[in-house]
């Protein structure tokens, strides 16, 4: 309240003291009947105008609460803050700033909760009081609502389960994966929704048989009639010779590798036999069919953590294509592959955030040539190498160029080293690929892997806000 109304108030007082005062005055004198039933009158006015006072008075002070609850609320809602206690504090806070109370009045409830994309408050003071007593007054209250300025969030979550993650580390990764789940992925899907992608990876990607014809190609039946050389659509088997001089036909599987051409390097839907992503050829023994498959974009964190908690750690490590394919999932171009509710939104869409998160152990070091590990990287051995060099060259080169142009279209890109102690080259793709240095973490614990996951959580959310 107001200076002039703590005037009012106190004018107001003194008048009903001094008419009080008056009709005792007035009693005393026996000889003035009228005096009397006049001051019996004023006894009983005077409490009654006072309270209409009063009345009026809760009224406006009734109004300046809502008012400065909505401009709290309104705030909160503005802010970054992405939890009930972040929003709460805010609020609080922003109540206090904005209410100007009376001497004697105080606020006696104040709170502000997150509920999906709006923020609900609720506060309540003291009533003033000039009248007597003679009813007792409830405190004041008010009630206040706004829907949050949003974005749709496309995450793909890119993950490294090679040999070298296994025990612990798959452990920890794991626990940071299924949090950021829950970081991520709203409970609540109107009016914004909120869906993440899976991409586990090593030595190539599992698509599963459900997209590999659709992405790689329905084999031809039978072997390449000649050794070494392949077709699109790809031969269900490949006759070629290792690194030790040695003929081997080995069986397509449901794995993929680099596309190459002229579209190795961005996201056209490979609907044509010129832009088919590359097959993967390996022997009986190689790991890449038991990593887990790719999970389109999705709301369901059971769906994503169940994912999670498949995950075996095997083979060797070609990050590049394990990127390549979380850009893929948030690409539209790729829409066409996934269930309805798994389609990306197009490029531009209003109010949408596409986000690639990239997590590695260590250096990326397997590439191909026609769909078997090429001989100079290859991170295994001669018997299971194909004897020409990567067709695309080095896979750090392929994971910055993919990176460069996934940014071009507009993609929020987060890069997580986990562990790598002191692999420059494996620190400089994750420094290049990154959007930018605030998006780069290189945690060397198993703790600190959580907190580095979490912090990207809350930073997505904070986007997802920032409106």
């Amino acid at each position: 309240m107001d200076t002039n109304s703590k005037q009012i108030r106190g004018r107001l007082a003194r008048f009903g003291g001094a008419m009080i005062g008056f009709a005792r005055r007035l009693t005393r004198d026996e000889g003035g009947a009228s005096a009397v039933f006049f001051a019996v009158a004023l006894l009983m006015l005077t409490p009654m105008t006072l309270g209409l006072v009063d009345v009026y008075i809760s009224t406006t002070q009734r109004g300046q609460l809502q008012d400065a609850l909505d401009t709290a609320t309104l705030y909160a809602a503005r802010s970054s803050a992405t939890t009930t206690a972040e929003i709460d504090s805010i609020g609080d806070a922003a109540l206090i700033a904005n209410l100007v109370l009376p001497e004697g009045e105080s606020i006696v409830e104040s709170n502000f909760v997150l509920d999906g994309v709006k923020v609900v408050s609720s506060a309540a003071v003291t009533p003033p009081g000039i009248s007597p007593q003679i009813w007792n007054q409830q405190n004041l209250r008010a009630n206040s609502e706004v829907v949050r300025n949003s974005n749709h969030v496309e995450v793909a979550l890119v993950l490294d389960t090679t040999g070298s993650m296994s025990g612990q580390k798959l452990t920890d990764m794991k626990t940071a994966a299924n949090d950021l789940v829950d970081i991520v992925v709203q409970d609540i899907q109107t009016p914004y929704y909120s869906k993440m992608a899976i991409v586990p990876y090593s030595m190539a990607v599992n698509v599963s048989s459900t997209y590999a014809n659709s992405v790689r190609g329905t084999p031809k039946s039978g072997t390449n009639p000649t050794r070494g050389t392949n077709t699109a659509p790809p031969y269900s088997k490949f006759w070629f010779r290792n690194n030790n001089s040695q003929d081997k036909t080995w069986t397509i599987n449901t794995c993929v590798t680099e596309r190459t051409g002229t579209n190795a390097y961005t996201d056209v839907a490979p609907t044509t036999n010129a832009n088919l992503i590359g097959p993967n050829y390996q022997a009986s023994t190689s790991a890449c069919t038991a990593v887990s498959t790719i999970q389109p974009l999705s709301t369901s964190k059971t769906t994503l953590k169940n994912k999670i908690a498949s995950f075996t750690a095997s083979g060797t490590t070609a990050g590049h294509i394990g990127l390549a394919w979380g850009w893929y999932m948030v690409s539209p171009e790729f829409g066409y592959l996934w269930p309805a509710a798994s389609k990306p939104a197009a490029y531009g869409t209003d109010d949408l955030l596409k986000v690639v998160i990239l997590m590695t152990d260590g250096e990326f070091n397997t590439a191909y040539c026609k769909g078997v590990v090429s001989n100079n990287y290859s991170g295994t051995s001669n018997d299971n190498e194909i004897n020409c060099n990567a067709t695309n060259g080095s896979p750090f080169t392929q994971a910055k160029t993919l990176c460069t142009n996934m940014k071009e279209k507009g993609v929020i890109v987060y890069t997580v080293g986990f562990a790598l102690g002191g692999n420059a080259s494996a620190v400089d793709v994750m420094n290049s690929c990154a959007t930018d240095a605030k998006h780069v973490y290189l945690p060397g614990s198993g703790a600190a892997l959580k907190d580095a996951f979490k912090a990207i959580g809350q930073d997505i959310n904070s986007l997802r806000l920032a409106k």
